[in-house]
């Protein structure tokens, strides 16, 4: 009789630990804050004045992540002494329906910030080389998430003048419980960080 209590009480302990354990990997959370996958970042500069816009396409089909990714990048070709407005067009190809990474960013504002830079003095306003490097260097961002930071995906630029096979440098951050008022490009995740050339060429008549 003694054995077989301790037998039921070793049998229970056993039941009792594994069930322990199915419901801990039940109510384990899904894993949270993963970087977004792009096949396609297009940046559209539209001109203040409305007299046209510039597209370049970096696209990468197998929707690689970050600094490993196989984007083939277009060129940019801006007019010299214009004031451009950027904004993007951020896809995700490889979901169907295509997915529209940028309103995940959107709603995600918070934790995702876009860095900049760029061939120094290419632009007369930013002036400087942006802000990867020196989370101080100016850029004119026009979109902010709830706490008042910046978000970048609608940003201000000027070109200078004409100019032949400059660098325009973009870089998303992805920082959840990161991003603050002096969080710099390398915290957190990175999203995506392409090289454009930039070319700016006058208006031929």
């Amino acid at each position: 009789m003694f054995h077989m209590n301790k037998l039921h009480t070793l049998l229970l302990a056993v039941f009792m630990i594994g069930l322990g354990f199915a419901c801990s990997e039940a109510e384990a959370p899904e894993e949270e804050n993963e970087v977004e996958i792009f096949t396609d970042v297009e940046l559209i500069f539209t001109a203040e004045d409305g007299s046209h816009v510039v597209r370049a396409l970096a696209e990468d089909p197998t929707g690689g992540l970050g600094i490993d990714s196989r984007f083939t990048v277009e060129p940019i070709t801006l007019r010299p002494n214009t004031a451009y407005i950027l904004t993007f067009e951020l896809l995700n190809r490889l979901v169907s329906p295509v997915e529209d990474v940028q309103k995940e960013i959107r709603d995600e504002d918070d934790e995702h910030q876009m860095f900049f830079e760029f061939t120094r003095d290419v632009f007369s306003d930013p002036m400087g080389i942006g802000n990867i490097e020196d989370r101080d260097g100016a850029i004119n961002y026009l979109d902010f998430d709830d706490n008042g930071l910046p978000l970048g995906l609608k940003t201000r630029w000027v070109t200078g003048g004409p100019v032949m096979g400059a660098e325009f440098r973009v870089w998303l951050a992805h920082q959840p419980g990161v991003k603050s008022a002096t969080s710099t490009a390398t915290d957190g995740d990175v999203d995506f960080d392409i090289t454009f050339e930039l070319n700016i060429v006058a208006q031929e008549d």
